[in-house]
């Protein structure tokens, strides 16, 4: 055989070779991927949102009770409590369906639900479920890198996806981020393929897909503009008529009608998810329940800004369920909230909050290749509309993340990374086919990104990246769900019996009955708590192994924990909790536990015993604002209405001095004594 024979014949090897070795690797990522889902789903406690999640998704399916937790719409919670159905529990203590239930309260009765009902034996079914939905974006993420680049970059996208923290860390939590960073990427693919061959069956699949983003979560409205601007591009772009012209007129009626369309499809079944009705109550002919009724307890600036009076519009002419226009109203009414950055304490959000954190929690591999990908303009010459459908949705995401008050987590812009995942692929796979030796670098730079997410885990939630200190360094850097949900409790249990600890103390964030079912340790509590028990005041002195959660660091705690902070932890726990060990001065938070308890004397209406409780605390910590507004609350549901003012208007002077730091209860104070005017 000559060479000119031999060299078909090792091509035919090759492409042998490589058809083999495509859908193995595939299979493998895919396969670890899963396999890591599932094993934060089973290595991690119950973070704070999802027991009411679960909770409310057990309801819908036992009654149809949209009434509790309208905040987010159903689909999620649908899913991730299917598997419970064929279960009995230890219910609520009020009927299902019988009211819409506040927030605070589900929230409470969610955490009571699991703690009551072995909590990992309704966690880990409902997480399982729940990430089907991570797995469906892995699936779509490597069929759209595959049709519109090809195979190997379908390849590398999937790999990138498969070891990415923020994904794997929300991709296995009964909460909506990763429901509707599937769906919105489902959306737009379907899109994609709809314009690019029209057909029936693709312009059901983009209105199935809008459907179940509009389900999703309500930030999911955004894929209405998004495919106006998709569309509309698209016609300016591809239309083979000029513009002003019969022809082009009559070629834009076809896709402003197929958008038309896809929004009435998309309507249709957000109807569905809540059963084609619109009352939030099973069996209620009466209307239950208003926005207006809804936030009678909101500031009066936020009902009257202009999103709220556009919400109370869609409200009063139902076109939306009554649950779902809740929910919008919920959402505009707490979308500014006090943030931390950097390790400074801000009142409320700021612009730049998403692109640092962007920065701080994604992996380096995705930061590298996408900056790669983004500057690799022979894309946007070769690749035009596929990098229009790219870029377009997750830069108007992140282009209204920037006006968002709720800086309080990277999952709230989780949407973006699919369609950063596919751009990041397309790019470094195009400038390894022009210098082939790059491949060897793409690889090990694959290599290290999966080996990043092994030694992360299960620490997945707290993740940053090596640039900025790595997992251990983050909750110097951000708080909230970037560092800190309540998920690590069992690795507190772990390290105490490994220590063999005795005499403990904690303050965690979450549940007092999700700390309590968890971890032996005795509590430092933080007011969340449905067992109805009167909880014991915390000693102004506390001895032993302190677990403190890095949710209540100084600045954002105040200077509660600050004599505890100012030695040096022994430990830290899934870069979330700091272990100390020694002796403690706490007054701050020997006030705030008797406050607390105060609080609970009240709903039980033993009104002279919450007073001396807040008197008492008063005595630990007359110059702190948040101990004087809360006693202010207590004698005002005590109706001793002189004092309570006196309360207040002590909060606003103590508050003044240090207004970064205390400018929430100071507004707090204003808006108590102008109720008791």
């Amino acid at each position: 055989m000559n060479a000119t024979e031999r060299k078909p014949a090792v091509s035919e090897a090759l492409r042998k070779h490589q058809d083999f070795l495509f859908p193995a690797l595939a299979c493998l990522l895919f396969g670890l991927f899963a396999f890591q889902l599932w094993f934060h789903a089973t290595r991690t406690s119950a973070t704070i949102d999802e027991p009411a999640h679960i909770l409310a998704g057990h309801r819908y399916w036992q009654c149809g009770d949209f009434g509790i937790n309208p905040e987010h719409p159903p689909l999620l919670k649908l899913l991730a409590a299917a598997p419970l159905n064929s279960r009995q529990f230890i219910e609520p203590n009020w009927d299902c369906g019988s009211r819409i239930t506040p927030k605070e309260e589900t929230f409470n009765a969610g955490a009571l639900y699991l703690a009551n009902n072995d909590a990992d034996s309704v966690l880990v079914p409902a997480r399982l479920t729940a990430a089907l939905m991570s797995l469906l974006l892995a699936v779509l993420v490597f069929l759209a890198a595959r049709e519109m680049f090809g195979r190997w970059e379908a390849l590398t996208a999937l790999a990138l996806l498969a070891f990415e923290p923020n994904l794997i860390a929300h991709g296995s939590l009964v909460t909506t981020d990763m429901a509707l960073t599937a769906t919105l990427f489902a959306a737009v693919f379907a899109l994609y393929r709809y314009l690019k061959n029209p057909s029936a069956v693709r312009f059901l699949m983009v209105g199935l897909a809008v459907g179940l983003t509009l389900a999703a979560k309500h930030s999911g409205i955004l894929i209405l503009p998004i495919l106006f601007l998709l569309i509309a591009s698209d016609v300016l772009l591809y239309s083979q008529s000029k513009i002003l012209t019969r022809r082009f007129v009559s070629q834009i009626f076809r896709p402003a009608a197929a958008f038309v369309g896809i929004v009435f499809v998309g309507f249709v079944l957000l109807w569905a998810a809540y059963g084609f009705r619109y009352n939030s109550l099973p069996n209620t002919a009466e209307r239950p329940s208003s926005v207006q009724e809804f936030l009678a307890n909101m500031p009066g600036g936020i009902r009257n800004s202009k999103p709220m009076r556009t919400v109370k519009a869609i409200d009063r002419i139902k076109i939306l369920p009554e649950s779902y226009a809740l929910g919008l109203a919920d959402v505009v009414a707490t979308n500014s909230r006090e943030m931390v950055l950097f390790g400074k304490f801000y009142p409320t959000g700021r612009w730049f909050y998403f692109p640092a954190a962007f920065s701080i929690k994604t992996s380096i591999a995705l930061l590298v290749l996408l900056a790669l990908s983004l500057m690799t303009f022979k894309l946007y010459r070769e690749r035009q509309r596929e990098m229009l459908f790219l870029l377009v949705p997750p830069f108007l995401f992140f282009a209204v993340s920037l006006t968002s008050g709720m800086n309080i987590g990277i999952r709230h812009i989780l949407p973006v990374y699919p369609f950063f995942i596919v751009t990041a692929a397309a790019g470094i796979c195009l400038w390894c086919r022009k210098y082939p030796s790059l491949r060897y670098v793409l690889i090990a730079l694959l290599i290290f990104h999966a080996a990043t997410a092994f030694r992360t885990a299960p620490n997945y939630l707290a993740f940053a990246n090596d640039f900025w200190g790595g997992t251990n360094n983050t909750h110097r850097l951000l708080d909230d769900s970037n560092v800190e949900w309540g998920q690590n409790l069992k690795l507190v249990n772990e390290y105490i019996a490994r220590e063999n600890i005795k005499d403990c103390w904690i303050a965690g964030f979450g549940s007092d009955d999700i700390v309590s079912h968890y971890q032996p340790c005795r509590i430092i509590p933080i007011g969340l708590t449905t067992t109805g028990r009167i909880a014991e005041p915390v000693p102004p002195v506390i001895e032993g192994t302190f677990f403190l959660s890095s949710a209540f660091l100084p600045p954002r705690s105040g200077n509660e924990y600050l004599s505890v902070v100012k030695s040096e932890p022994v430990a830290l726990i899934g870069g979330s909790i700091l272990v100390y060990r020694g002796r403690f001065e706490v007054p701050l938070v020997a006030a705030s536990s008797l406050l607390q308890r105060a609080q609970e004397l009240v709903r039980l209406k033993r009104f002279d015993e919450a007073v001396a409780d807040g008197r008492k605390a008063i005595e630990f910590a007359s110059d702190d604002p948040k101990t004087r507004v809360m006693f202010g609350l207590v004698l005002a549901r005590a109706n001793q209405l002189d004092e309570a003012r006196r309360a207040f208007e002590a909060t606003i002077r103590l508050a003044e001095a240090n207004p970064a730091l205390f400018e929430v209860y100071e507004k707090l104070a204003r808006a108590q004594l102008r109720r008791l005017q």
